[in-house]
């Protein structure tokens, strides 16, 4: 991440890369001809231009989020899911989102697995898909081993060893179960899955003594996404270079100001603005769909994060050991309150969805 404030300008950035066009001289009629027909369509209702990607986001579509730390903690503070809401427009409704991150989760399952080996951690994974059932999937997977190509990242039994064998075994390794996990993921999710975006994870930050530099781990993570803008062009999936847009290509090693992370790995809430921006110009989205009244915004995203707590004790509640594992003969008979979460839910995406009108109602004219 830059060590500066410089990523933190609002300038303008194309949507997605684009060949840059070389000129040559044209006759006059010609150059006339192409100013008529650019100010002839210039007010037309023009849903995209020629050769751009679709819109990622239609009315009624389920987006789900997997990865690991840095996913997971966007639950808490709705900014990323907030800003993809905004970007996508008035016109497309009813989206909901699902948050299916785990801290310090590997591309085997390896955090999802409570007591048993990874593979459990990849039913489970399975599982929530299949009740899932999203049109669009989000995954974010890379930092953690990036920062262990020496140490090892996962427990999977014929893996382990090459996790912690070097830069180049571990990013093939890694490159490996992801190719699973995306086979696992579109096997799971249903028919309706229409979309699956890749993310490059977002650089760490220097923060200066008595904290880490990150400058080789960072180095590690340009190879990984290097790595996956070329798994996802293999697979015909979207790619969103985070890394890039976070400033990452651009650090120098200097002490990141200001510090969008708490400890140089996990963001905060500026942190996660900043990642939500960069991402809705990364999907091709215009950065000013998301400049709404912040009084309004805060309203929308407050439900956002209830709806993501009450959500996460759905699927992830605390004592599930006794409900539906291991000792659910001592309190298995309350497990049958986990789906009662479900109403509450979509009683908080109902208020989310008044609230996302309500921001668009009172959009600053300019």
């Amino acid at each position: 991440m830059a060590g500066n404030a410089a990523f933190l300008r609002e300038s303008f950035r194309f949507p997605f890369a684009v060949t840059p066009l070389h000129f040559y001289p044209m006759k006059a009629p010609l150059i006339c001809a192409v100013v008529l027909c650019l100010a002839f369509f210039e007010d037309t209702n023009v849903a995209a231009a020629p050769g751009a990607p679709e819109p990622v986001f239609r009315s009624g579509d389920r987006v789900v989020f997997v990865g690991n730390t840095f996913v997971e903690r966007a639950r808490l503070y709705g900014e990323i899911e907030t800003a993809l809401s905004l970007a996508a427009g008035p016109d497309v409704s009813g989206l909901t989102f699902r948050n299916l991150g785990w801290s310090g989760d590997s591309v085997f399952g390896d955090a999802r697995s409570y007591f048993g080996p990874p593979s459990e951690g990849r039913e489970r994974l399975d599982r929530a898909f299949s009740e899932a059932r999203p049109q669009v999937v989000f995954i974010c997977y890379g930092t953690g081993a990036a920062m262990s190509v020496d140490q090892g990242w996962t427990g999977e039994a014929t893996a382990a060893e090459r996790s912690g064998a070097g830069l180049e075994e571990s990013l093939a390794l890694f490159l490996d179960g992801y190719r699973g996990l995306i086979d696992r993921i579109r096997a799971s999710s249903g028919d309706d899955l229409r979309e699956i975006v890749l993310l490059a994870p977002p650089p760490l930050e220097n923060l200066g003594n008595p904290l880490p530099d990150h400058a080789d781990n960072n180095r590690n993570l340009a190879r990984f996404r290097d790595e996956i803008r070329e798994l996802a062009a293999s697979e015909e999936l979207r790619f969103v270079d985070l890394f890039a847009a976070m400033g990452g290509d651009d650090s120098d090693g200097s002490v990141a100001d200001p510090a969008l992370t708490e400890n140089g790995i996990h963001f905060g809430r500026e942190g996660y603005r900043i990642v939500g921006r960069r991402l809705v110009e990364e999907l091709g989205y215009e950065a000013d769909a998301i400049a709404h009244p912040p009084e309004l915004v805060a309203a929308m995203q407050n439900h956002i994060v209830e709806k993501n707590r009450l959500f996460f004790h759905r699927w992830r509640p605390a004592n599930e050991t006794y409900l539906f594992l291991f000792r659910k003969h001592e309190q298995g008979q309350n497990a049958k309150e986990i789906p009662l979460f479900d109403p509450l839910i979509e009683a908080e995406e109902t208020k989310i969805e008044a609230a996302r009108l309500a921001v668009f109602a009172g959009k600053v004219k300019k």
